[in-house]
């Protein structure tokens, strides 16, 4: 019998291991389930539960869930265990933790003293036993400070990452939402920019506008560009003044792979970015980011349930001592967090588990627009981790990340929270903002004319204050004419949305959204909700396709319907049992006038092509590809998660490439049309028609102004065994974001580097200059 084991009256339940027992005990999650280890119904959770309060903390030590010998993410916990710090609770079980974790004598001091004592298992093993109340009481008991050019992480402070985002990163379009994020007293936490592009001429040019906002208004803030962690080191090297070095990190060394990161490469980033001594206040110089759910994306779970991996990946980000680490909680989508109250759940142990660890835990309160949830949701999750003492949270202009395609918390919640809860910013910047003439001294935000005004002059470079001959005033008590502020900020709003389709310069009700544009927000909402269902009218495509005398083979993945795809990402990565044969029909019958001898060498020669392709020296894969049986590049069509995406953009991006590509007499394979494919899918058709290249246009995920974006994604030497690591992306494929025209040509930069190189994925960067759309 398991030492795992309980009997009540009429039930008896049994767990194999610790690794089991810690999936039964989660709370459900429909990442749990899709990966087959989720409890079977409540009793077995309970009683799992019931189990794991009676664990000692000292079998997280003796028993890791992953060997160290395999995974380095376990030697680095296992390593860095204080034991004089776990000393005080070395001989507690899991429940007698909860209960002295919620005592009164448990103050801050004793936590921070402990968190190096502690592992994520232990932690994720007794976030399972709490309630949302014992999890947002414990946080709000812990205290994580750092400190760049502000202090980050004090007592009743909460600080905001000002998130500037846009398509195509045009300069102008981020510098807008970054003064509207300012002017609302947003940015203490970080200006963090996601790139569309991972080009590392586009970083140079956002780190130095940054750079030179930041400088110019003396802000005591700090700027990120969240490019993949080896970009940033190669614009370290080129003298680019970064500020923060950021990457995504994972629960496994295998999952960090995926991501083309390991901790050697994570400690020279560090090193880099400490070596250029750009604080002021403190030298925390890493931004991390985490969610549930990345280690079972990348088939690199180990049956390890997602809250318990989520836990280990802040062990990798504390070995490093970051000013912020940021789980993206509902960023993934519904097939690992599937509604509100999951994504809730999930966000209030993330902050508690990185807590306990002595991790600087912030929350992007976030949902993608085919999950079960909306703004009621992220509202309460918003105001609990408020509660709980939550580092800091996303500022976007309007709640909506026109380039990420997902809704998190805008400008106007951040000003909610710290009016609801009496919380300030970091305290260099709450005297900024004051002198600055964005807020009075009770932190209320100051009237728009009056902030502009003084905002630019305190400034050493003039700001492009809105102007019109035409504009009707209002009379004040002295007798001079003196701008509305509506009216002043209607001409803001048309100054700044010159540059972006950002929600921008929205009107206020105090420091909260004005009635029509919270109802516009809803309408937009319902809008991308139903593009998640737009049907994929794949017929009418491949008609195009054949009328350009394009051969087209149309297939399904293995997701049967709609409600299934968006559940099952894994049905969609892969093919049909039917679709695959139809696939490896008609690759057999290109080659049926080969002799049996010819086909088998040919056969050999390509898989050892497909080996050894990445050792090869460029003449021998020249000499390798020659052999390849069937093409350089398959192209796969899919709807993803906006078939009108794919209807607007797939053939304009393709009469645009498909004779580029022929014009290097490269030999092109049929065009593959497959309803509700994922991005992966790309390998296995690759791998069976035995391309050199693979490239897949998908449908990206619809957000509230962007239903109709086109995401594009090669991979060279196509294989089944093939990582996101392996892949380069060109998203926002558009007419609002990146033309057609412009994304076949930076395609057909990567592919022929790709080719030359023979390699893609993080190694493969994007060297073109930064686009002047």
């Amino acid at each position: 019998m398991s030492r795992f084991a309980l009997k009540l009256r009429h039930t008896h339940f049994e767990f194999a291991d610790l690794k089991t027992l810690l999936a039964k005990a989660s709370p459900l999650r429909s990442g749990d389930q899709l990966a087959g280890i989720a409890a079977a119904n409540m009793q077995e959770r309970v009683a799992a539960q019931m189990i794991l309060a009676d664990v000692p903390l000292q079998t997280f030590l003796d028993e890791p869930l992953l060997a160290p010998e395999v995974d380095e993410v376990t030697r680095l916990i296992l390593e860095s265990h204080d034991a004089a710090a776990f000393a005080p609770i070395a001989n507690f079980c899991v429940g007698q933790l909860r209960d002295w974790l919620l005592r009164y004598e448990t103050t801050t001091e004793t936590l921070s003293a402990l968190a190096w004592g502690l592992t994520p298992e232990m932690v994720a093993a007794v976030s399972k036993i709490m309630g949302n109340q014992d999890l947002i009481l414990v946080a709000r008991k812990c205290r994580v400070v750092t400190s760049f050019r502000d202090t980050i992480g004090l007592p009743n402070r909460l600080s905001v990452r000002l998130q500037p985002n846009h398509p195509t990163d045009n300069p102008r379009g981020i510098a807008a939402s970054i003064l509207d994020g300012l002017l609302m007293g947003c940015g203490d936490a970080v200006i963090g920019i996601n790139p569309a592009s991972d080009s590392v001429a586009a970083i140079e040019t956002l780190v130095h506008m940054m750079a030179e906002i930041i400088e110019s208004y003396a802000i005591p803030t700090q700027s990120c560009v969240l490019a993949h962690v080896t970009t940033q080191i190669k614009a370290i090297e080129r003298g680019v003044p970064i500020d923060l070095v950021f990457q995504s990190v994972a629960g496994t060394e295998a999952a960090n792979k995926s991501f083309g990161i390991n901790l050697r490469v994570l400690e020279e980033a560090c090193d880099a970015a400490r070596s250029l001594g750009r604080g002021t206040v403190g030298n925390n110089v890493m931004y991390f980011e985490t969610g549930q759910g990345s280690c079972l994306s990348a088939n690199a779970h180990f049956g390890i349930d997602q809250q318990t991996l989520e836990a280990r990946a802040y062990a990798v980000a504390r070995r490093f001592e970051p000013l912020l680490v940021n789980t993206v909680v509902g960023f993934i989508g519904p097939e690992y967090l599937y509604d509100g109250k999951q994504i809730i759940r999930a966000g209030l142990e993330d902050h508690f588990c990185g807590k306990m660890l002595g991790v600087p835990m912030g929350c992007d309160i976030c949902y993608t627009n085919h999950a079960e949830a909306d703004q009621d949701d992220m509202d309460n999750l918003l105001l609990l981790l408020g509660a709980a003492g939550c580092n800091f949270i996303m500022g976007i202009p309007g709640a909506d990340d026109i380039m990420l395609g997902y809704q998190s918390t805008s400008f106007h919640d951040v000003h909610f929270l710290r009016q609801t809860l009496g919380l300030k910013p970091a305290p260099e910047f709450e005297s900024w903002l004051e002198n600055a003439g964005v807020s009075n001294a009770k932190g209320e935000l100051q009237p728009l004319q009056k902030s502009l005004s003084s905002f630019a002059a305190n400034g050493s470079k003039s700001l492009p204050l809105p102007t019109s001959s035409t504009r009707s005033s209002t009379q004040s008590a002295a007798g001079e004419n003196v701008p509305s502020e509506i009216e002043t900020q209607t001409e803001l709003s048309t100054l700044l949305r010159a540059h972006t389709t950002a929600r921008l310069a929205l009107p206020r009700a105090g420091g909260s959204l004005g009635t029509p544009e919270r109802l516009d927000f809803h309408m937009a909402h319902a809008n991308a909700r139903d593009a998640v269902h737009w049907p994929f009218n794949r017929e009418n495509l491949i008609e195009q396709m054949q009328a350009r005398s394009w051969p087209v083979l149309s297939l399904w993945s293995d997701a049967p319907d709609r409600a299934a795809y968006l559940q099952r990402p894994d049905w969609g990565r892969r093919l049909a049992p039917r679709s695959r044969a139809e696939l490896e029909e008609w690759q057999t019958s290109q080659t049926s006038g080969f002799p049996t001898d010819v086909i088998e060498t040919k056969a050999s020669n390509a898989n050892t092509f497909r080996e050894d392709a990445f050792q090869a020296s460029k003449s021998q894969r020249e000499s390798l590809a020659s052999d390849i049986i069937n093409c350089d590049i398959v192209i796969v069509v899919t709807d993803g998660l906006s078939a009108l995406a794919v209807e607007r953009n797939a053939l304009r991006v393709l009469d645009a490439l498909v004779p580029m590509l022929r014009a290097r007499n490269w030999k092109l394979g049929p065009m593959v049309v497959v309803a509700n494919g994922r991005v992966a899918l790309q390998d296995e058709i690759g791998d069976v028609l035995r391309a050199r290249m693979s490239l897949i246009l998908i449908g990206e995920r619809p957000g509230l102004g962007t239903p109709d974006s086109l995401g594009a994604y090669l991979v060279f030497n196509p294989r089944e065994s093939n990582t996101d690591a392996n892949r380069n992306c060109v998203s926002n494929i558009r007419d609002e974001g990146l033309p057609p025209q412009l994304a076949a040509e930076k395609l057909l930069y990567l592919m022929t580097e790709s080719f030359a190189r023979g390699l893609s994925g993080v190694d493969l960067k994007d060297e073109t200059p930064a686009l002047e759309l």
